[in-house]
């Protein structure tokens, strides 16, 4: 066995949150690359996460709307995941938000800012873990990959509600 081999993804499914930007995007690529069938997940990025099927390598790979900030139409796609595939075997949850504020601008963080915020960045990953972990578990040898940034290095100004969940899961 060669190591292309080895790592090859071939006959996989892979579904990216956030796919159609970023890192997330860059994540589609490389799993394209290797062989996967993938759903590239976007929010407000149809054009986007189109042309970046369009220069994908292979076939089979298409753009899901998967916002995550609705738990139903997460479930949504899950279930046209097993639809059109039949299978799920990665998950990468890349998608989130932040928005900057001064530390010392308490007021700019308010309580909507907060909650859409966590309801993105951490409830969202959970509902879509949740959501396809039958289908990962049907694989027999699923994945989860959850991306999360480096923001709360920042020095200069950052979301205080975003830093402590997002420190805790770069520890």
């Amino acid at each position: 066995m060669t190591a292309e081999d080895e790592f090859s993804l071939t006959d996989r499914v892979a579904i990216v949150t956030g796919g159609s930007s970023g890192i997330g995007a860059a994540s589609v690529c490389r799993l394209a690359a290797a062989g996967a069938r993938v759903v590239v997940g976007y929010n407000r990025g149809l054009d986007r996460a189109e042309k970046l099927i369009g220069e994908l390598p292979g076939t089979g790979h298409c753009a899901m709307h998967l916002p995550l900030e609705d738990t139903a139409q997460i479930r949504r796609v899950a279930a046209a995941v097993a639809d059109q595939f039949g299978r799920a075997d990665i998950l990468v949850n890349s998608a989130g938000f932040t928005r900057m504020v001064p530390h010392a601008d308490l007021e700019a963080l308010d309580d909507d800012l907060i909650d859409a915020v966590l309801k993105a960045n951490v409830r969202g990953p959970f509902a879509t873990i949740r959501a396809f972990a039958p289908l990962l578990r049907t694989s027999g040898n699923g994945l989860i990959v959850n991306i999360s940034s480096g923001q709360p290095r920042e020095v200069a100004a950052a979301v205080l509600s975003t830093a402590p969940q997002k420190r805790r899961s770069i520890q």
